[in-house]
């Protein structure tokens, strides 16, 4: 990586034995939370360092930086993207019932602005595909499939035909390879996505086959291969991203599905209960 393009905490490191006393001190700073750098002034973070707005200049041209909006352009794009380093705040006072409070409303929030951005006939039309759907393919990486398996685990209960991607040790052509018009892929892509999603639905688009797309606000490029786009709201008060909105979308959506297949999702469930008692599975 070049030195331009290298991260703040990466070009600290790399030149902390060149920075003086001062500029050490600033660097801690923004060591414990690099996200200040994006929301603070040149004078503010120097003030919370201890040291003078000078130093501050000094220190960023040290890090290889043109000027202290270069850094700061850098460090919002670096939350923007969803980084939990750059999303955490500076070590805080605030009492911890203080901290639940807020944690608690941001939830609430991301909770009822998601559920009053859903717009009925596109939720409708993606439930009646899922439904009529020969298969199902829920797909996501890293935290995403978190997600993905949220939905996979409740779908499965009611649909016959239900798969997880990726699988571990295993690649995607083989899978992708037999899906069609017919059926439906759901993809989960939240912020800091891996291209091989994009690159995944890149290729179910060019095979026809359906795609309802969950993410959050921004969505991002895979937005352009689907038929459908669930954004859900993501920002959390602390270090970590929401899920509570998410959370509450997919069971919304596999239980529409489930009513909307009405016998065939009972049958299925009956059966998948007789087999818990039969097997002796459940407490």
């Amino acid at each position: 990586m070049s030195a331009k393009t290298a991260s703040l905490e990466g070009r600290i490191r790399q030149q902390w034995d060149q920075l003086s006393l001062h500029e050490q001190r600033l660097a801690d700073v923004l060591l414990a939370a690099p996200g200040q750098l994006a929301m603070n002034t040149a004078t503010e973070l120097a003030q919370s360092a201890g040291v003078s707005k000078a130093t501050a200049t000094r220190f960023f041209r040290h890090l290889g930086y043109e000027n202290y909006d270069a850094a700061r352009r850098q460090a919002r794009e670096m939350q923007n993207s969803g980084s939990p380093l750059y999303l955490q705040s500076a070590p805080s006072s605030s009492p911890l019932a203080s901290l639940m409070q807020s944690h608690l409303e941001k939830e609430v929030s991301n909770l009822v602005n998601t559920y009053r951005s859903l717009e009925s006939a596109q939720l409708e039309s993606c439930v009646d595909a899922i439904a009529t759907s020969r298969r199902v393919v829920v797909m996501g990486w890293r935290h995403s499939q978190t997600i993905a398996l949220l939905i996979y685990r409740d779908l499965v209960h009611i649909h016959s035909d239900v798969r997880l991607l990726p699988r571990a040790g295993d690649s995607l052509a083989e899978h992708l390879a037999t899906l069609g018009p017919q059926d439906v892929v759901i993809c989960v892509g939240l912020r800091r996505r891996m291209p091989a999603l994009e690159a995944a639905m890149a290729a179910l688009d060019e095979l026809n086959v359906p795609m309802l797309y969950i993410a959050d606000v921004l969505a991002g490029k895979p937005a352009k291969h689907a038929r459908w786009v669930l954004r859900c709201q993501t920002d959390g008060s602390l270090i970590f991203d929401s899920t509570v909105a998410l959370s509450g979308v997919c069971n919304l959506l596999c239980s529409l599905v489930a009513r909307s297949m009405g016998k065939a999702s009972n049958d299925r469930l009956a059966t998948v209960e007789s087999l818990h008692q039969s097997l002796d599975e459940l407490e």
